[in-house]
């Protein structure tokens, strides 16, 4: 389709709290919202086919196993893609094990399990709460693509995430009740949906500081022995493949934004990947 062909920026409106950042989407072609929402959900329907996690729930590889799983995955480009951002040959752990990907922030703590929410988020498979509902809600229906595009974002589906939103963090001392009890925080499972589809962009490649417990990865730094999340803000159209490039731009990751100027960024962001117990979030976002 030639609405297909798109790039994405950046704007500022006006707004009674301040001028803030609205996304602009350029297209080939000038297509309603229905139809760019039902167009973002087929190409789900068809990236997600290709999300083979090796029957695991969780990114638990040792480092033979990941070896033979990248080797498996790289014979085309979603499998060497979702390989690349999973995990990294270097570091390992004591136990010949290892980490993660910075992104990755579920285990099993919570029965929250990353692999297997991978693979059922964007393919809209429902939670098992969810199933013994008479009328289940549609996880696929486009419109909640089209609602995390092109509307404000009312946190209010009942759906699984990826603990990769403020919103995510749900503290004892921030609740007048047990956060357990009340289950997992409302998201917006059109944006959950999309988000899986945009980690494949997030690669991790081994450290050239094989004594440190760490890895170099897209669009992230390590701070103070904690990972922070660091994207731009810019104004010229881009293709993903530009928007990949700049993410790993060395300038991006050090905050230094006069030398992004030329290349269209007006502001760069920063989140802090933060521990509460057993459960990893991220605080919001503040720019350099």
């Amino acid at each position: 389709m030639p609405y297909m062909e798109m790039s994405l920026g950046a704007t500022r409106i006006e707004a009674s709290m301040g001028p803030p950042w609205t996304a602009q989407l350029r297209l080939a072609a000038f297509p309603g919202q229905i139809e760019i929402a039902q167009a973002a959900n087929e190409g789900l329907a068809e990236l997600t086919q290709h999300f083979d996690v090796d029957q695991r729930k969780n990114v638990d590889f040792t480092a033979e196993d990941y070896r033979s799983y990248a080797a498996r995955m790289q014979k085309e480009s979603v499998g060497a893609a979702l390989a690349s951002a999973l995990t990294a040959e270097w570091p390992r752990k004591e136990a010949g094990g290892l980490y993660a990907a910075p992104l990755v922030m579920m285990f099993g703590q919570g029965h929250q399990n990353f692999l297997e929410r991978l693979v059922d988020v964007p393919s809209g498979k429902l939670p098992n709460r969810l199933r013994k509902f008479k009328c289940p809600p549609d996880m696929t229906e486009p419109g909640k693509i089209g609602e995390a595009l092109f509307q404000p974002w009312r946190h209010d589906d009942d759906a699984d995430g990826f603990r990769w939103g403020p919103e995510d963090d749900q503290r004892y001392a921030l609740r007048y009740e047990d956060p357990s009890l009340a289950g997992a925080a409302p998201t917006v499972i059109g944006a959950n949906r999309l988000a899986a589809i945009g980690f494949l962009s997030f690669s991790v490649v081994p450290t050239e500081r094989q004594t440190e417990r760490q890895m170099r990865a897209v669009g992230v730094v390590r701070k103070d022995g904690d990972w922070v999340f660091v994207w731009p803000i810019w104004l010229r159209p881009l293709s993903r493949a530009g928007i990949e490039a700049l993410l790993a731009h060395p300038a991006l990751l050090e905050g230094d934004r006069s030398k992004l100027r030329l290349l269209g960024v007006a502001e760069i962001f920063r989140a802090c990947r933060v521990a509460n117990g057993k459960f990893m979030n991220v605080a919001p976002a503040r720019p350099v």
